[in-house]
C-alpha cells in the first residue's frame, strides 16, 4: 500500500511548482512519505526526514483524499487528519488534492 500511495503522490506533485518547504505524510505503522518541496521537480521518498509540515493520517484515509472521496478540510475537521506545523502551509498542500 505504501508504494501505491507514494506513486500517487509522485503523480500529483510531478507538474506542480516547488512548495519551498518539506512535507511529511505520517501513515502510522505503514510508513511515511516525504516530499522535498524545495526543488522542481519535488523529490519524493519513504525516508522519515524532518519537515516543516507533518500530516498524520491513516493510509486508508490518505488514499481517499488522493482519489477525492475525502476532502482534506473535512478530514481535518473530523479528526481523521492531524497537522503538525504551520497550518497555512498545510492549506497549500491540501490544494493539491
Amino acid at each position: 500500500m505504501l508504494e501505491t500511495l507514494t506513486e500517487k503522490v509522485r503523480g500529483i506533485v510531478a507538474d506542480k511548482q516547488a512548495l519551498g518547504f518539506d512535507v511529511l505524510f505520517d501513515l502510522g505503522g505503514t510508513g511515511v512519505i516525504h516530499v522535498a518541496g524545495d526543488s522542481t521537480p519535488m523529490q519524493i521518498s519513504n525516508e522519515k526526514k524532518s519537515a516543516e509540515t507533518v500530516f498524520i493520517v491513516t493510509p486508508e484515509d490518505f488514499g481517499s483524499m488522493m482519489t477525492g472521496e475525502l476532502q482534506p478540510m473535512m478530514a481535518y475537521m473530523s479528526g481523521k487528519l492531524k497537522v503538525e506545523g504551520d497550518l497555512s502551509r498545510a492549506m497549500q498542500v491540501a490544494q493539491f488534492f
